[in-house]
């Protein structure tokens, strides 16, 4: 895969506790980011050889590029091709599947236009030898300042995720509808400053990078595109919702998805020292389809 920091797991813990700062571990390292999540997963059901994951903090989607093509001419003013880590270095490895990851970064400064082509770019020459197949992530929300502080930005990457969603279809992969913000007021006539920013819940505190919960999503997302074919996974819910009631229980909202045949599953939850748990989640044996189903859970 190649990408940015989202995807090298920036702001993450790796299996210590030592937290990823970009420059003082590797990919491979952040347990929980979602390409790690992805590895042990493929690799546990015995579908997935190698993950060689190039991301690199702070790149964006020019960077990404192929150098020195005649048919793809750099662009003046935008950056340069990385020959490490873009489209060319992740296909010398002759992989089935490249997953490309650049959630935000510039796009404050490019058109929604410009980007998409180089969406379409970096997507034709990661499947010109027949062989590869492409995956496009989408947008992801962001709300820092000064590039995102500004609604019209954040909104920019909500038209890139429906950009990106309608132009790639079975081969995009959505990573802004699950975590992004979208309430509008924090109450009648009180406008949310975070209107179209990531969940708070899901964020680091930064207002741009995901924590291990949000990352979470991000995996489920790609579980969900199918990119290698298992079979039907028996575990199908919609969107899970997790509120703290005390410091002892919460309740859990989910919907139940046509096909589901499976009878629980599993989420991680905190403590106010940060120590964290897994909770079982049962699904009631007479849940219908697009049922909504809401549990009260005791975790300590």
């Amino acid at each position: 895969m190649i990408g940015s920091s989202t995807a090298a797991g920036y702001g993450l813990p790796d299996a210590g506790g030592t937290i990823n700062t970009g420059w003082n571990m590797t990919n491979d390292d952040p347990v929980n980011s979602w390409p790690n999540r992805l590895r042990r997963y493929l690799k546990g059901v015995g579908v997935l050889d190698t993950l060689v994951n190039l991301a690199v903090m702070g790149e964006d989607i020019y960077q990404a590029m192929p150098q020195d093509r005649l048919d793809y001419p750099h662009v003046v003013g935008r950056p340069w091709p990385n020959p490490s880590a873009n489209i060319v270095k992740a296909l010398d490895f002759n992989p089935d599947i490249v997953i490309v990851n650049f959630p935000s970064n510039e796009y404050n400064l490019y058109t929604v236009t410009e980007v998409m082509a180089r969406y379409r770019d970096i997507y034709a020459v990661a499947t010109e030898n027949g062989h590869t197949q492409a995956y496009i992530t989408t947008t992801q929300p962001r709300s820092n300042d000064p590039e995102f502080s500004d609604p019209v930005q954040r909104a920019k990457l909500k038209e890139l995720r429906d950009s990106i969603m309608m132009e790639f279809g079975s081969h995009a992969i959505d990573f802004y509808t699950s975590v992004v913000d979208n309430n509008p007021e924090l109450s009648p006539g009180v406008p949310n400053p975070n209107y179209l920013g990531a969940l708070p819940q899901y964020g680091q505190g930064d207002d741009i990078h995901l924590n291990e919960d949000g990352h979470a999503f991000l995996y489920q997302a790609v579980l969900s595109a199918n990119l290698i074919p298992i079979g039907n996974l028996p575990l199908k819910i919609g969107k899970i919702s997790v509120k703290r009631i005390d410091d002892t229980h919460i309740t859990v909202s989910f919907n139940v998805l046509d096909g589901n045949t499976e009878k629980q599953f599993f989420i991680w939850v905190k403590d106010k020292a940060g120590n964290t748990k897994s909770v079982k989640v049962i699904i009631p044996e007479a849940s219908k389809t697009s049922q909504t189903i809401t549990e009260t859970i005791q975790i300590y």
